[in-house]
């Protein structure tokens, strides 16, 4: 192919073990939170769900279930070599759907809606709040960690301190996520009290 010559480093690229490690649990984590969040209370997420007006309204119940076990098993399979590139690009697919929905409803000027991302942050009525550009920009920053459980693994020999440091990275993406998840929940909470 003509391409080739330009494309070929790029699919040769290899990443470090631990940081693919750090990623794969880290997205899985995400995943995981938002996934068990959402089954815990299917019905206010698929009230979530429907306030995006993108599905007619008999879907929005089983579309609800199908994202919710979709980042399950996306979850799973994420820290497991043999599945981990499906289930990346099954993240990135799902990432890419909620960009879209969150895209569509802030050029339609939907703002007034639950976004259904809850995975850390408050549940409850409180945490009803305007989509913002802020939601983009997490999806965004999702997907940058995902990519790279999408290369192989470098050759270099994992050694003991290495699992101090995929701890640590786990840590602080994780924490990313929850600090985020809880700034958008505040802002929420900020705005319905200037109002």
């Amino acid at each position: 192919m003509f391409l080739d010559p330009l494309l070929g480093p790029l699919l040769d690229l290899v990443i470090d073990p631990v940081v693919l490690r750090t990623c794969q649990a880290s997205a899985a984590i995400v995943f995981g939170a938002a996934a068990v969040s959402k089954l815990m209370d299917v019905r206010r997420f698929a009230g979530a769900l429907g306030g995006y007006g993108l599905l007619p309204l008999g879907l929005v119940r089983p579309a609800a279930w199908a994202l919710a076990l979709a980042e399950l098993a996306v979850a799973v399979m994420l820290p497991l070599d043999a599945t981990r590139t499906v289930a990346a690009f099954g993240a990135l697919l799902l990432l890419a759907l909620f960009a879209g929905a969150i895209g569509i409803n802030l050029w339609r000027g939907n703002r007034d809606i639950d976004c259904g991302c809850h995975a850390f942050g408050r549940a409850g009525p409180a945490r009803r709040g305007s989509l913002s550009g802020w939601h983009l920009g997490r999806v965004a920053l999702f997907a940058a960690l995902v990519v790279p459980v999408l290369l192989d693994a470098g050759t270099r020999e994992v050694l003991w301190f290495d699992y101090f440091t995929v701890l640590g990275g786990l840590a602080c993406a994780s924490g990313l996520f929850f600090v985020i998840d809880a700034l958008l929940a505040n802002r929420a909470v900020a705005q319905a009290l200037e109002s």
